[in-house]
């Protein structure tokens, strides 16, 4: 910061320097100074570190947001280029512009009828003519002209600011029938979707900025706290020794003794209380600081004493004034005082609320004196209160410090007033003493966690607030530099102008509310040469202080919000949590009792005593479920009550009626009557209601109301009324029914009695307007729809708490402004006159167009916003929280002089702070808390699910994608050799898919070159390139299908996309050359910037961004549909109520702005939502407004005051409630924006399916287990391995995930995702002998959560446990056994020479089942290695260059080696070992355990555990919780990575030599054989200490028969290699058998597989490597194992129909693998 300002400051000195260089705009960085104070202050940093750590994850988002506005800016230049440029000019004089009311509007044709049929507008008036010379609206800024013009105007729109004038413009210019479908996904697109993601991304990381200043602040403080523990404990045990010693010393006296003795009881007995831990009151709490207070012997009482031993006359005085303050205090506490204050406080509240203007003198007489006589109550209780409690304990309440100051601000104010006159409005502070009603928020948990944490962010607010007037600051310095002085136009100065300081302080503030900030900056560009003369650039400015302020600083206001509510939720569900512990903790010690008394009476049952495990609460809850399915399987069964007690259970009527009701399609019928229904009420004509249309529509509703009433008899007759359970009117949905039916009845009664004396029209109308609720019945019978409507319900009911201080706060501010502004807000239509007496007669007006000046009337009005009583107040205050209209009213406001006086520009700009102020708590604060609230109800209500389920929502979110996850087909010719094969190989190539996105962004380049008035060689070029680059992709798309084939071609979405684009380019360029008269093909324009969509598909975040994307409109259209109905009911209303009022060009109800029909309605609304000017919509719709001419009412008649109350609810449900729900689910989304990246989220997912491809390229869903770990090596963490991943450590993951392997040697796509997820997100993972049950929890969770999907799914996604025990293969198996050898052969057993017999040179059991290409290349790249002899050489081992590889699983060697020695012999060997060890070990259980650190000590020293066994304790052990004994060779658990083989481990025991001195080094086998059945998924991603180990199963008795896998004993040969990659063998594995002396073994117990696994390591790039030892030579060290895994890794082995990938070289290792991580 520092260096910035020192920077800062030269570059100044440098510009004042240089003054001859017009060096403006560096001298701005001036304005940059201020900043130096943010490293002052230490939570502004936490603010600031937390806006610029979301710059990156912001950066993201900013591209998308601008990418979307490139797309609709090249679709806005393709259709409305040049567009705005026609409008009507005056046939009297050809070059004035003929307006339509106020304002110059497009114009279309001359042709009514031509422009009628288009939705667009023409020269209506006559006189004109529609000629294209206009520079266009805005002075021309606002355009789609060129592709700069286009972005500003798109950005615009994506602010909501002025986007319905741009609409309504291009409407009259080019037709309003397809205009919507631009502008309507632009502002759903661009404002709800993607501005609010950047709310989402602040939240999260404010969030995690505070959560680590907090933990420091806390590490700090206990780190204190401990260090004066220790001090206080050393002074304290000194002073106890002092006094053992002052007791044992003769000489002190017994008075003394007693002294100590009765101090220490005391203190005992404090202690004693405190751990009681009684709650006190408040009150209490007083009464004991008093009490303590008065020990020390400065407190009041010791001061009474010594005045009471005074002289003998004061002292019964002093007694009795003791006693006289006892009983005052008594007083004070008591219940009735407390509610008089609150019953005094409403009166006076009530006295502020009641003045307004013009009221009568006896009221203003009676408010005066009330005014003082409340003024002297609160007094006096003041003082009796200071005099009861002392003023010292009156002060330590922060309710009576506050009561204080409003006494002493009110005295002042009463004082002023009478001396100065005028008020100050102090007094309205009275009515902050309402806030002592929050005095109940001590019994109300929820609202005073709520209020505790409001001033917990208090700090952070400030300190934002503080960032925000820094901003403001440096803004407004800039603006002046940029715009002082430049605002002065010809006609007028707008009031936003940056011509002093406090008026750009407030156009600043105004741009940062967002309003009318495009305003502002039309005057900027306009002042500073306009849109010809470089002016545009002067949009920059106010482009960056909307996105940094607006959308950046402000949302910070809100993350605090979420971040505060999230707190208070936590603390009331903690208290609550607290609450059960301690009911729990009683009911057991009751237990505890009640069992001893049992024991005492002889009996002695054993009786558990545990708190409800989730276990069983997961138990109760699954027993629920059933009932629902029942209920949904059969009808329902009749209710046991007789239905109005008449009807029995067995009455026929009952029975028939309750039949019908439950029919299958009975609610389908219902719900089709209501889709037609609400169809009609979507149809009527609001303005002649008595048209022959709405005579039909009326006799339809005749038939729905019918139908209606039949159902809600039937159901009644079925349900009976009201008085037993389960009966009709019970439920509330019903009751809404049964209202909407009644009330149509009625209306329809009174309508067939034509009786029009006996009823009032509009009562009827009234009761009709009902019937929009209907479609509310749906809400009911569609459950998903039901869950989004209770969640608002849920939020609703928390928002209640948030309300209540929210009104109290918006009424205190009304009266706050009703004493400011009381009768201010007149004007004269003539502004030289300033009051109502002198505002008579006419005046000129001089317009610039024309020389004759116009005559007016004078006439005296109030402004339509006003403050002249509360109600108003608050309505006024309610439209400037929305931000509409806002600026109009604060400009009153500052002119506001005197009562009944007109205004005089800026007379008091002081009163703009009134509106900062209410912008701060309001809009920043409180509508930022509705939208917490709701956010967080919202995931709440979505972990609510979840909790019966024990997974939470990422967890859940996953295993849905896997669910719903098939494997992609990617498609290969067969014949290698053939051309296709060729064009295949071109068309999936790398350097196409590059050339094919090059050609994409050039393509873009040249939409963005089109401009209006452009050259015709401009056009040619533009057309010509347009070919080519339309025949490009064309080549493309033909190529694509040469190489795919139709078929497959069109299986993949993206190639129909782009097949589609391209026949649509085609027909645009041929409708281009040949001209549009056969047909009107402008749609297909669109397809040029079509192909922009396919850049999407490259980044890697674009894409996760994308799907996510998708993902929150999947989870959406509940909450759109609910919108929907919102929409759709405040439109009928809207229509029926105001859609007869007359269009009138300068007021608000226009003819594109009114509710003549349904759709007009709906984008009415919309605009209303995205809230554009909606407070002149509500004035221009109260009463008394002029009819249209059809409606043939009287004059002035139409229009309603239900308006107030309809909009402002309508604003209300909309903005705070339904558009935040929209934000709620694009939070819930996209938080792992903010999650640490490491964490495994759905959004990773898509690249599991995106590389299974590559391997299953036909979509099988198998691959084989060696491709799997190759493919899991090339996926990057946090989902796959990556390539740095040591083998060891991916050796432990497969054995923890264990997927079944079929004959094949195949694992399963479904599987493998799952497993994958588990193991990463420690879904249900316990230890070894736990495993079984968590599986069986798992299954019974899936099927609960997702019961339609699971029952064909779960047995793939949880395999049950016969597939993975005796005599099933699996992954884990497979990898333990390669571990075990892997670490057998880095121990010094596994580096004895042998000697004798040829030895195996690999094993084939471990690896692939067939051969891979890659074995088939590596034949050719290393001849050496591939003799065709038995025995290798011990040199060629050591030196041949080519051998520098490990082992790796997928490198097959000569097919003709072949053994003597069978697989089931070596398997019985072992069986035998095993069964031996465990005999012995029984009576040995010493565990040897040491650290197994987790891979990071660079050296690899081996540890000096006793014996050098290394016990893992970072997984939990193998399911197969066996306690077989181990080899004699502790040294499987050896951590493998010692320095040299030179310096062996020291052991105990010797190697166990096989017969002729065969090193053992195969253990390979033993996972294959029953003996070790069990093993299978491992635990626990994150260190967990020492798996449990409980009883686990035996091991069987030796089998008598070889192995359950067929395999023959005896000699085997290894089969040829086939030449045919299409078809494969399966071969077993193999293993050499050890016979081991059986006094060798070292007494321990067998640690189970899944730790020895955990022990593994190992370098390589292969997978489960089956080891080569060369005869006669000890096998590799450790380094030259790993140096010979460096090589480069190629991709899999060919699949059935012969794909083959391209082979990649893998990144090399690093040195060591001691930095590599999965």
């Amino acid at each position: 910061m520092y260096c910035m300002c020192n920077l800062v400051r030269s570059m100044t000195v440098f510009a004042e320097a240089n003054v001859d260089v017009d060096l403006r705009m560096l001298r701005s960085f001036r304005v940059l100074r201020p900043l130096k104070l943010v490293s002052r202050i230490p939570s502004l940093q936490v603010v600031l570190k937390s806006i610029i750590k979301a710059m990156a994850p912001l950066l993201q988002i900013g591209l998308l947001v601008l990418f979307a506005i490139v797309i609709f800016a090249i679709i806005g230049l393709e259709f409305y280029s040049g567009a705005l440029h026609r409008t009507c000019y005056s046939l009297y004089d050809i070059d004035e512009i003929a307006k339509e009311g106020d304002a110059e509007v497009p114009c279309n044709t001359d042709n009514e009828t031509q422009a009628r049929s288009q939705g667009s507008n023409w020269c209506r008036d006559g006189n004109s003519v529609c000629l294209e010379r206009w520079e266009g609206p805005n002075n021309g800024i606002t355009s789609f002209d060129n592709i700069g013009f286009a972005m500003l105007t798109v950005f615009q729109c994506i602010t909501m600011e002025g986007w319905t004038a741009i609409l309504y413009w291009m409407n009259d210019a080019v037709g309003s029938t397809f205009n919507w479908m631009y502008f309507v996904p632009l502002i759903v697109l661009g404002s709800f979707f993607m501005l609010n993601l950047v709310l989402g991304v602040l939240s999260g990381e404010f969030a995690k900025e505070r959560e680590k200043v907090e933990n420091r602040q806390e590490f700090l403080k206990l780190r204190r706290q401990a260090q004066l523990e220790r001090e206080l404990n050393g002074y304290v045990q000194w002073i106890c020794k002092a006094e053992e010693v002052i007791l044992a010393e003769e000489r002190t006296t017994e008075e003394e003794k007693m002294h100590i003795m009765e101090a220490r009881r005391r203190a005992a007995k404090k202690k004693k209380l405190k751990k009681m831990g009684k709650s006190k009151s408040t009150d209490t709490e007083e009464e004991e600081q008093e009490e303590e207070v008065g020990d020390d012997g400065f407190g009041r009482t010791s001061y009474m004493k010594s005045r009471a031993q005074g002289p003998g006359g004061c002292a019964s005085f002093w007694r009795a004034e003791k006693r006289f303050r006892f009983g005052i205090r008594h007083m004070v506490k008591t219940q009735w005082f407390y509610w008089s204050v609150i019953v005094l406080v409403f009166f006076n509240t009530f006295c502020v609320a009641v003045e307004f203007h013009g009221q009568p003198d006896w009221l203003s007489k009676f408010l005066y004196y009330a005014e003082y006589v409340f003024l002297g109550l609160f007094m006096s209780e003041m003082f009796i209160k200071m005099y009861a409690l002392g003023p010292r304990i009156y002060f330590e309440s922060a309710f009576n410090r506050f009561d204080c100051v409003v006494i002493t601000g009110s005295i002042f104010e009463v004082i002023w007033s009478a001396v100065k006159g005028g008020s100050f409005g102090l007094s309205v502070l009275r009515a902050l003493r309402l806030l002592r009603i929050f005095k109940v928020t001590k019994y109300w948990s929820s609202l005073r966690n709520l209020v505790i944490s409001l001033l917990n962010s208090m700090r952070s607010i400030i300190s934002l607030l503080f960032l925000l007037f820094l901003f403001i600051l440096i803004f407004a310095l800039l603006g002046m530099q940029l715009f002082g002085g430049q605002f002065n136009f010809e006609n007028e100065t707008p009031p936003t102008n940056f011509n002093t300081f406090p008026i750009a302080l407030l156009t600043v503030f105004q741009i940062l509310t967002g309003e009318d900030w495009n305003e502002v900056m039309y005057y900027g560009i306009e002042a500073l040469g306009g849109h010809e003369n470089g002016g545009m650039v002067y949009s920059l400015y106010f482009i960056i202080l909307m996105l940094f302020g607006n959308y950046t600083l402000l949302n910070v206001f809100l993350a605090i919000a979420v971040d505060n509510l999230a707190n208070a939720q936590e603390l009331t569900a903690a208290e609550e949590e607290q609450a059960e512990e301690n009911k729990e903790k009683q009911e057991l010690e009751l237990q505890k009792e009640m069992e001893a008394l049992q024991i005492e009476a002889g009996s002695n049952p054993r009786v558990e005593v545990c708190p409800p495990s989730p276990v069983k609460g997961r138990k109760k809850k699954e027993e629920k479920p059933p009932d629902e399915e029942e209920e949904i399987v059969g009808p329902k069964p009749m209710l046991p009550y007789s239905s109005m007690f008449i009807l029995s259970p067995t009455n026929p009527v009952r029975r028939f009626a309750h039949g019908i009701v439950n029919l299958r399609y009975f609610d389908f019928f219902i719900m089709i009557v209501i889709c037609l229904s609400s169809m009609a009420l979507a149809a009527e004509d609001p303005v002649n209601e008595d048209s022959s249309w709405n005579l039909i529509l009326d006799r339809l509703d005749y038939a729905f109301t019918g139908v209606f009433a039949v159902e809600m008899l039937l159901k009644i007759v079925d349900l009976g009324i009201i008085l037993h359970p389960g009966s009709y009117l019970r439920e509330f949905w019903n009751i809404m029914d049964a209202a909407v039916v009644i009330c149509a009845l009625v209306s329809m009664g009174f309508d067939v009695a034509q009786n029009k004396a006996g009823a009032n029209l509009s009562t009827i109308k009234s009761l009709r307007v009902l019937r929009v609720l209907r479609p509310l019945k749906t809400i009911k019978r569609v459950p998903k729809l039901k869950a989004v409507f209770d969640c608002l319900v849920n939020s609703l009911k928390n928002v209640i708490n948030i309300l209540i201080v929210y009104i109290l706060f918006q009424f205190i501010f009304a009266v706050i402004a009703v004493q400011l502004f009381n009768g201010k807000f007149r004007h004269c239509t003539d502004a030289s006159k300033f009051t109502e007496a002198t505002c008579q007669g006419q005046y000129f007006i001089f317009d610039e167009d024309s020389d004759v000046p116009r005559v007016e009337k004078r006439d005296w009005k109030l402004q339509s916003f006003h403050y002249d009583n509360v109600a108003m107040a608050m309505l006024t205050l309610f439209a400037v929280q929305t931000g509409e209209g806002w600026p109009q009213v604060l400009q009153h406001s500052m002119s506001a002089t005197y009562e009944d006086q007109g205004p005089i520009q800026n007379f008091r700009i002081e009163m703009s702070i009134f509106y900062i102020v209410y912008f701060v708590v309001f809009p920043f604060f409180f509508v930022n808390i509705f939208v917490a609230l709701i956010i967080i109800t919202f995931q709440e209500q979505g972990e609510a699910e979840l909790q019966s389920g024990e997974i939470d929502k990422n967890q859940k979110s996953c295993i849905d994608f896997t669910i719903q996850a098939r494997p992609l087909e990617r498609y290969m010719p067969n014949k290698r050799n053939s051309f296709k094969y060729k064009i295949w190989r071109i068309v999936v190539s790398t350097p196409f898919e590059y050339f094919i996105m090059m050609l994409i962004v050039f393509n873009t380049l040249l939409l963005m070159m089109k401009f209006d008035q452009q050259s015709e060689l401009h056009t040619k070029t533009l057309k010509y390139l347009n070919w080519g680059f339309t025949g490009m992709f064309t080549v493309e798309c033909i190529l694509k299908i040469l190489a795919y084939g139709v078929r497959n071609f069109f299986k993949d979405p993206w190639n129909t996309f782009d097949f589609i684009t391209v026949i649509g380019s085609i027909v645009d360029a041929m409708v281009v050359e040949f001209g549009e008269n056969f047909i009107n093909v402008g749609f297909l324009r669109l397809f040029r910037a079509a192909r922009l969509i396919k850049l999407l598909r490259q980044g890697y975040t674009i894409r996760i961004l994308l799907w996510t994307f998708v993902q929150s409109f999947k989870a959406l259209p509940y909450v759109c549909l609910l919108i929907a109905m919102l929409f759709f009911i405040y439109a009928i209303i809207g229509m029926q109520v105001f859609g007869n009022i007359a269009e009138i060009p300068s007021e608000a109800i226009t003819r594109h702005n009114n509710f003549r029909t349904f759709i007009q309605g709906l984008m009415l609304l919309f605009r209303c939502a995205t809230g554009e000017a909606w407070p002149n919509i509500m004035l221009s719709c109260i009463k008394g407004q002029p009819c249209d001419q059809e409606a043939k009412k009287p004059a002035n008649s139409c229009g309603s005051n239900i308006a107030y109350a309809y909009f402002v609810s309508f604003i209300f449900f909309c903005s705070f409630l339904m558009l935040n729900l929209f934000v709620a689910v694009i939070m819930d989304n996209f938080d792992y924006l903010t999650r640490d990246s490491s964490i495994l989220g759905a959004h990773h997912l898509d690249e599991f399916v995106r590389i299974w491809a590559e391997y299953d390229p036909n979509a099988t869903g198998k691959i084989h287990y060696v491709e799997m770990y190759d493919m899991l090596k090339n996926m990057d963490p946090p989902l796959g391995f990556g390539n740095k991943c040591p083998n060891r450590l991916a050796y432990k993951k497969l054995i923890r995930m264990n997927m079944p392997v079929d004959e094949e040697g195949k694992v399963n796509f479904t599987s493998t995702l799952f497993a994958l997820i588990r193991e990463n997100l420690n879904i249900k993972m316990r230890s070894a002998d736990e495993m079984d049950q968590a599986d069986d929890e798992l299954r019974e969770t899936i099927k609960n959560i997702w019961p339609l999907q699971a029952k064909n799914m779960v047995d793939l996604l949880v395999p049950p446990t016969d597939h993975l025990n005796n005599g099933k293969l699996t992954v884990g198996k497979l990898y333990a056994g390669l571990l075990i050898l892997e670490s057998w052969r880095s121990t010094r057993f596994g580096q004895v020479e042998p000697t004798g017999i040829p030895v195996m040179e690999i094993q084939e059991g471990m690896g692939s089942r067939r051969p891979s290409c890659d074995s088939i290349v590596d034949q050719h790249l290393h001849p050496a290695s591939f003799g065709n002899t038995h025995r290798r050489t011990s040199s060629l081992r050591r030196n041949s260059p080519s051998m520098q590889r490990s082992p790796s699983p997928r490198r097959k060697y000569p097919p003709h080696l072949h053994h003597d020695i069978g697989f089931s012999d070596t398997v019985s060997n072992v069986v035998e070992i095993v069964k031996h060890e465990h005999h012995k070990s029984s009576s040995h259980h010493t565990r040897i355990r040491g650290s197994w650190s987790a891979s990071t000590s660079p050296a690899r020293s081996p540890s000096p555990t006793h014996a050098g066994v290394r016990h893992n304790s970072g997984y939990g052990p193998l399911r197969s919780s066996r306690r077989g004994g181990g080899y004699g060779t502790t040294s499987l658990c050896q951590r493998s990575r010692s320095p040299s083989p030179t310096h062996p481990i020291p052991h105990p025991q010797g190697p166990p030599i096989i017969g002729d001195g065969f090193t053992a080094g195969a253990v390979v086998g033993i996972p294959m054989q029953q003996s070790a059945a069990h093993q299978s998924s491992v635990q626990h991603s994150h260190p967990m200490l020492g798996g449990r180990r409980g009883q686990g199963r035996r091991l069987p008795p030796t089998p008598s028969k070889p192995s359950t896998l067929q395999l023959r004993p005896g000699p085997i040969n290894f089969p040829k290699l086939n030449a045919s990659p299409t078809h494969l063998q399966s071969h077993s594995a193999h293993a050499t058998p050890h016979v081991v002396p059986h006094h060798n073994y070292q007494h321990r117990e067998r640690e189970p597989l899944r730790e020895i696994a955990a022990t593994g390591g190992g370098g390589g790039g292969g997978g489960a490597s089956a080891i080569a030892v060369a005869s006669n030579a000890a096998p590799l060290s450790f380094e030259q194992a790993v140096a010979l895994g460096r090589g480069g890794r190629m991709l899999p082995s060919p699949v059935p129909n012969g794909y083959k990938p391209k082979p990649t070289r893998s990144s090399r290792h690093s040195d060591s693998d001691d930095d590599d991580w999965c």
